[in-house]
């Protein structure tokens, strides 16, 4: 959510104009390789590892393997950082070769590369704490640590861009002041469940570690191709459009809204369980938990996408479109979150799935399925941008993630033996047909209440109003997960505010 109004206040400050491109390209060369080598491979590769050793093994030797783990990231993640800042503009050259035709903006995003790169090393560290935490199923202050990045950023749009010479470069250094709070915020926490810092270099556990995060690495890189190529062809802007590697951005960052609160969280919080289940070898309980996670993320990602679909044009048009912000950013940014949010409920599948084959340290076949859906994705984005322009790269994104979702289900199905997707049908059609429902009732509300001239009242009243509208159908059609939902929330109100999982 803080995200959310961080994105709120680029967007009125900066629109889709030079600067917005320069940040948005320097700040995506570190968040690449944050999936890459940090955030998504240290903790798929090692939360599995962790969560055995917690389940199997005495507890020194849980706290022996992370601090390897902590040694040898602290070596890999400063060198990396020291070759990205060092290599900062042939980097932007081959992630936005555009730019190359303005001197200046590609000048600006060089700085802003290499005063960003750094970050990798304190997001580095802030994944390898959230690994150790979330396997000892501690999930609050890992899940804070984006907060306080955030809220350094919120701090430098209202404080310091308006002051500075060069806004993106304020906004720059108020990330790298975000990062280090963020991984200082985990100390405590982790040390009070018994982290301790001390070089250790050897352990048997870090190499199976390192042969799941090897192909985990790999598959996040083939992943990342599709980045690369995305703000490449993006860049192109008397192809895609002027202002197109913003409006991505933009478009991207509202699809990651309810991706980021339920999805991906889904899929992080069901990891250990379901590592500690694959390491008992109980496969009963394995498969139930994976069937819940499953029917809970299409419960909550249907109606995210309808809702994205039907109000894709007031959300852009009353949340963004002011200051530097024109209407024909919102054009165009429309156009591409209605291609995004249409493989939103696939992408968040995947997530799950994915995160189900390294529970079970299986790393081979999510690798060569992300291989696969990035070569479509590449493919279907060269033909559809020349027609469809920058929602080409949406559409391309969205049908690629739906097929990696798909051959996701049937190889894991083939993996355990047992069928996933087709006893999940029915109770996936429910909330389909109750997310519809909700769809309908925001579209004619939103055409009956005269809300054009005043977008953002209308969202007031239409959002809460299709949340509502979305539980009548629920209950009416008797989701089972709607009713799980109940109970979580009353089992919430009556526990503490903070405390474990």
């Amino acid at each position: 959510m803080l995200g959310f109004v961080r994105d709120l206040l680029m967007a009125r400050l900066f629109g889709t104009l030079a600067e917005a491109q320069a940040f948005v390209v320097a700040f995506r060369l570190p968040n690449m390789l944050r999936d890459l080598v940090a955030e998504g491979a240290v903790t798929s590769a090692a939360v599995p590892v962790l969560s055995a050793y917690k389940a199997t093994k005495p507890p020194e030797e849980f706290w022996r393997l992370s601090q390897t783990m902590a040694s040898r990231l602290f070596v890999f993640l400063a060198a990396l950082s020291l070759l990205g800042v060092a290599a900062a503009e042939p980097l932007v050259r081959l992630i936005a070769p555009g730019f190359a035709a303005e001197p200046q903006k590609l000048a600006l995003t060089v700085l802003l590369t290499r005063v960003l790169f750094p970050l990798i090393f304190l997001v580095g560290f802030w994944a390898y704490f959230m690994g150790v935490l979330n396997s000892l199923h501690h999930f609050v202050m890992p899940a804070l640590g984006p907060a306080i990045l955030n809220l350094a950023m919120i701090a430098a749009c209202l404080w310091a861009v308006p002051q500075a010479s060069s806004g993106a470069l304020a906004l720059a250094v108020g990330v790298m002041i975000g990062g280090l709070l963020q991984v200082l915020v985990q100390l405590p926490a982790a040390a009070r469940l018994g982290f301790r810092w001390r070089w250790q270099w050897r352990h048997p556990g870090s190499k199976e570690i390192l042969r799941l995060l090897g192909p985990r690495t790999f598959g996040a890189a083939v992943y990342q191709v599709s980045v690369v190529v995305h703000t490449a062809l993006a860049s192109l802007g008397g192809i895609v459009g002027e202002g197109a590697v913003a409006s991505l951005y933009y478009a991207n960052r509202l699809v990651q809204l309810p991706l980021a609160l339920f999805g991906t969280a889904t899929a992080q919080a069901s990891l250990p369980s379901l590592s500690e289940q694959a390491a008992r070898q109980d496969t009963e309980a394995f498969e139930r938990t994976l069937r819940s996670v499953i029917r809970m993320v299409g419960f909550i990602m249907m109606p995210a996408t309808v809702g994205l679909l039907v109000l894709a044009r007031p959300i852009i048009q009353g949340l963004f479109e002011r200051g530097a912000f024109t209407r024909e950013a919102t054009l165009m940014t429309t156009q591409i979150l209605i291609g995004y949010a249409a493989g939103l409920w696939a992408y968040a599948m995947s997530k799950v799935l994915t995160g189900a084959f390294y529970a079970l340290r299986e790393t081979r076949v999510p690798v060569r399925l992300a291989a696969e859906a990035v070569a479509v994705n590449v493919g279907l984005s060269l033909v559809l941008m020349w027609p469809l322009r920058a929602s080409g790269l949406a559409w391309a994104a969205a049908l690629s993630n739906t097929l990696n979702a798909l051959r996701l289900f049937q190889s894991l199905e083939r993996r355990l033996g047992t069928a996933l997707l087709r006893p999940a049908l029915a109770p996936l059609g429910r909330s389909l047909a109750a997310s519809a429902c909700m769809g309908l009732g925001c579209w004619a509300l939103w055409q009956g209440g005269g809300f054009a001239a005043r977008p953002w009242l209308g969202l007031v009243v239409v959002i809460p109003a299709g949340v509502g509208l979305y539980a009548v159908a629920c209950h009416v059609l008797r989701v089972e997960e709607f009713s799980t939902a109940r109970r979580w929330l009353n089992k919430l109100q009556s526990a503490p505010p903070l405390g474990n999982e």
